[in-house]
């Protein structure tokens, strides 16, 4: 072993400049356009007194096949069944 001193990790001061990754503060940037920084993020307030009218995830466990094949059914949109061809008269028997 010897009585070295251990060298001390090379650290970037601006990581960012240097690897052109988003900035950790969330701010945005041409180069990241689609980054969502910590500005886009909401901020809005639950009123206290907000209550759910329904819960989905009991609507979804209360659906069952057959539920969802007569929902289906319902919102389904066909085309206009086209008309069958009129059949051609019965030919009368040749008389003799």
């Amino acid at each position: 072993m010897s009585d070295a001193p251990k060298p001390k990790p090379f650290i970037l001061p601006n990581r960012q400049h240097v690897t052109k990754e988003p900035d950790p503060g969330g701010r945005w940037s041409a180069q990241f356009p689609e980054m969502t920084g910590y500005t886009s993020q909401g901020g809005g307030k639950v009123p206290a007194d907000f209550g759910w009218n329904t819960n989905p995830k009991q609507w979804q466990e209360e659906l069952t096949p057959q539920t969802l094949a007569e929902r289906f059914e319902e919102l389904r949109v066909l085309p206009p069944k086209k008309e069958a061809p009129a059949l051609p008269a019965p030919a009368s028997p040749a008389k003799p």
